[in-house]
């Protein structure tokens, strides 16, 4: 069961490691109702936390309070925090239950009507929070999504993957186009619907999905929201636990046991196939192949 932002409030960090002056130094906290609290999550990030950072403050969106949740890094990290202290409402870093639990605790210590979360090697275009806000002022969409640009660590140029509009058909068995780090929701989701489950440790996104999804709550696909991540590449490995927590996760909501084995099954193989193929083919033919099975995945030209 999902913990409860109260029940995160009640804990408190660790006084010796905590910082963060810019909202001391600015009133930006006048209407709440117009507050968009961006959580960043961090553990060893000293390579990217600068170009995150540097994201959020190059918003367009006026009302934007910045968090960040550092797990304890042993790295230049938390050199980076103090010296950006002008720069960030609050940080902390302390070790803790992993990306759930970090994303937990940012979530609680956030004062917006409006959350993102945006990882420690993502970053934003600057007006992902407007455009955002923007959609949700428009609709009564409990969350709005839009596309992801991933960057390899290789060189080689980036890809987008858009997001998918019709993902309410998908969801109840598999993860759709739902670009986690493009999400910007309101923030009555989490106090009603309670916030990640710490027992997950890489479907977490997809079971809160499924589980506001099955609480009568849709989302909204703008294309005017893109987000960027690095690519450093995933392992087969931890890409196979994620199917599993996914079908697991499905299985749980409802959905049939012998169907779940199924895809997870299907789904392992093509991955298998894939990772076969990108290492066979020419990088070329690779992607070329890929759009035609995928076509929300889109290789950007280098020119």
């Amino acid at each position: 069961m999902a913990a409860s932002i109260a029940e995160y409030q009640k804990r408190p960090p660790a006084q010796e490691r905590v910082g963060g002056s810019r909202g001391k130094s600015q009133s930006r906290h006048a209407d709440r109702n117009r507050l968009a609290s961006i959580v960043t999550i961090a553990f060893n990030s000293q390579k990217t936390l600068n170009r995150t950072i540097d994201s959020v403050l190059g918003q367009t969106y006026p009302d934007i309070e910045y968090i960040v949740i550092d797990g304890g890094s042993s790295d230049g990290t938390l050199d980076i925090l103090r010296a950006r202290d002008n720069d960030i409402d609050f940080w902390l870093s302390e070790p803790d239950a992993g990306i759930s639990d970090a994303f937990n605790k940012g979530i609680a210590l956030a004062h917006g009507a409006y959350i993102a979360l945006v990882n420690s090697d993502d970053w934003l275009e600057p007006t992902h929070i407007s455009s955002a806000v923007d959609a949700l002022l428009r609709t009564t969409a409990g969350f709005v999504f839009g596309d992801m640009m991933l960057h390899p660590s290789d060189g080689n140029p980036p890809f987008i993957l858009t997001g998918e509009r019709r993902y309410a058909q998908y969801l109840p068995h598999t993860m759709p186009q739902i670009n986690h780090p493009t999400i910007v929701s309101r923030r009555s989701l989490y106090e009603d619907h309670g916030l990640f489950a710490t027992g997950l440790s890489a479907a977490m996104d997809f079971e809160w999905l499924l589980r506001v999804h099955s609480r009568g709550i849709l989302g909204e696909y703008s294309p005017k929201i893109l987000g960027h991540m690095s690519m450093e590449g995933v392992s087969h490995s931890n890409f196979m636990h994620a199917l599993k927590e996914v079908r697991d996760t499905s299985v749980r909501y409802g959905y049939p046991s012998i169907l779940a084995q199924c895809r997870y099954v299907v789904r392992g193989n093509r991955v298998r196939l894939r990772q076969a193929l990108q290492n066979w083919m020419p990088r070329a033919w690779y992607e070329w192949l890929r759009h035609k099975i995928n076509p929300r995945f889109k290789k950007i030209d280098a020119s």
